[in-house]
């Protein structure tokens, strides 16, 4: 019987030691038989769900984790990529996982492309997140990134040169976002296209959606549309560039340009191969946002007399390479219009179909315009839009203009005018002339034009595939003039012949171009401008004048210099 617990009372007298006094321990035979057991065939029901348990764990552990500090801590995730390779994206998978055929319903159409539930990407979220910004005091930083989008391969193969380019220009952030239904690898993409992470620093980002390869159209159209609003939350892009119609898929084109006009984004669907306008590499990311906005308008005002030089250089502007955007056309006709020039408009063609951006001019005054007014009728045959995006190409009938000159005026533009490192010059810059500065239009050759002081324009990149130089003197024969500078002419023109003296004044513009010169050379004098012109080199050519059918400007047509004899100084001037 076990010891009860109640107080002993101890005895001294008696001798018992204080051992005595403690209750008793209850032996192991008890604490054995009290012991509850389980029936033998619960134990061992019990055992194999335990193990079958393990083996489902074991079976399901995920393989593919990012180690657990990166896990909790995704800062630290991010910048320990960043540490180990600044500029080239977390290696992709090496291959796309398979998956079988999603089911088809009994609505589905009829074809390999069914599949119309809805939109997931597995992969894009893993490269985009390390792009994630988070705001400072003065809001979000300014983005660089500029984006190339594909989803055909031979599209995608066509873009990576220009891509790789411009990424080794160090002067954008560049991405490339596959959205294909294609199931290959980006290391695939990257072998057969003979590039790697070292020679191509682009960041590639895998925007396929699942069950490409069953997905209908209408689908992968919304598949890209919500890919690329991922992409703009994540890094902003000034720019998508993708190809055209010619070499891309149709749900691709109509997904990227409806989500970039709803963002905001520049859309730049390039119109040709990339290797013919290799150019685009050296424009940052602001430059490239202004690529659809800008515009150019070209004025030529018409001979009186014979038509044959300026029917030339309407030919040469039809052959030349618009980058699938034709400019507008403005033709100043004089009262007295020759014939054969009246019949060559009536049947002429301007390129990409936009005959609507022709506009023909008739001065219904008759008789011959003074000095003045035929520097107020220059003046006002232009006005822009909008002054910081739509500019004029001033054009006269001797010029003849090289297949490419587009090219060279889109490129300098944007470079000069709209680039992050712009700055001062943009806002000294009157516009670009197509012609060298070779030959200049005083009627003095004893007169000196400023030396330019070109540390004064640090945008000026002498690695130009065309150097450029600075002169402050103004152009007649092919130079383009910025909208806002041309509205600043305006006001300055109506001033200046406002208080116009009758005392003579000293003409430094000679009387073979046109009277609106002298003008211009006395606002770029009182505003400090320049033009920007293309320094001689090699056999380019941009602007050739000619001499062979000089007429002189309508308004000095009567001067005894252009009745006696040709011009003198009048040759064929080509850059």
């Amino acid at each position: 019987m076990l010891t009860t617990r109640r107080p002993f009372l101890a005895d001294e007298e008696l001798g018992k030691k204080d051992d005595d006094h403690r209750p008793q321990k209850p032996s192991h035979f008890w604490r054995s038989s009290k012991r509850w057991k389980l029936p033998r065939l619960r134990r061992i029901i019990l055992g194999v769900a335990a193990l079958y348990m393990l083996y489902l764990f074991i079976g399901n552990m995920p393989t593919d984790l990012s180690p657990a500090p990166e896990r909790f801590n995704p800062a630290f995730a991010e910048s320990r990529q960043r540490a180990g390779m600044p500029w080239s994206p977390p290696a992709p998978s090496p291959a796309i996982p398979q998956r079988d055929p999603p089911p088809r319903d009994d609505y589905a159409p009829e074809g390999s492309f069914y599949y119309e539930g809805s939109v997931h990407f597995h992969s894009l979220g893993k490269t985009l997140y390390r792009f994630r910004k988070s705001p400072g005091a003065h809001g979000l930083p300014a983005s660089r990134a500029v984006v190339f989008a594909g989803a055909n391969l031979k599209s995608i193969s066509d873009l990576l040169p220009l891509a790789c380019k411009m990424a080794n220009q160090r002067a954008n952030e560049v991405h490339l976002v596959l959205m294909g239904r294609d199931n290959v690898s980006i290391e695939g993409i990257q072998h057969v296209n003979g590039i790697d992470d070292s020679d191509c620093p682009i960041y590639w980002h895998d925007g396929r959606v699942d069950y490409a390869q069953w997905s209908t159209d209408a689908r992968m159209e919304r598949a890209v549309a919500s890919g690329l609003a991922y992409v703009q939350a994540y890094l902003s892009p000034q720019a998508v560039i993708t190809q055209g119609e010619s070499s891309e898929e149709v749900f691709f084109l109509q997904g990227i340009e409806r989500k970039a006009r709803e963002l905001g984004t520049a859309h730049i669907v390039l119109p040709t191969a990339t290797r013919d306008i290799m150019w685009i590499s050296s424009l940052d990311s602001h430059s490239l946002q202004a690529w659809n906005d800008m515009r150019i308008e070209i004025l030529i005002q018409a001979p009186t007399q014979s038509s044959g030089s300026f029917i030339r250089l309407i030919r040469s502007l039809k052959d030349a390479d618009y980058l699938g955007s034709a400019p507008g056309l403005t033709i100043e006709l004089p009262h007295d219009v020759d014939p054969q020039l009246l019949q060559f408009l009536k049947t002429m063609k301007w390129p990409s179909d936009a005959s609507n951006k022709v506009t023909l001019r008739r001065r219904v005054r008759h008789g011959v315009l003074d000095a003045a007014e035929a520097s107020l009728r220059t003046a006002e045959a232009f006005y822009p839009q909008d002054p910081n995006m739509t500019h004029v190409l001033m054009l006269s009938p001797q010029t003849e203009l090289s297949a490419s000159f587009y090219h060279y005026l889109k490129h300098t533009v944007l470079k000069y005018k709209y680039s992050t490192n712009a700055g001062q010059m943009a806002s000294d810059l009157l516009g670009i002339s197509l012609e060298l500065s070779s030959s200049l239009p005083a009627s003095d050759e004893s007169v000196n034009f400023p030396t330019l002081d070109t540390n004064r324009f640090p945008g000026l990149d002498e690695r130009e595939p065309m150097p450029v130089s600075l002169g402050q003197v103004p152009n007649s024969n092919a130079a383009l003039y910025f909208g806002d500078k041309w509205v600043e002419f305006q006001s300055f023109l109506s001033e200046r012949l406002a208080k116009e003296v009758t005392s003579s004044h000293e003409k430094v513009i000679s009387e073979r171009y046109p009277a609106v010169m002298e003008y211009l050379l006395e606002f770029m004098r009182a505003k400090d401008y320049y033009l920007l012109y293309p320094a001689a080199r090699g056999t380019q050519t941009l602007a050739t004048v000619h001499s062979d059918l000089f007429q002189a400007p309508e308004e000095y047509s009567d001067e005894s210099w252009a009745k006696s004899t040709k011009p003198d100084n009048v040759e064929d001037q080509s850059n």
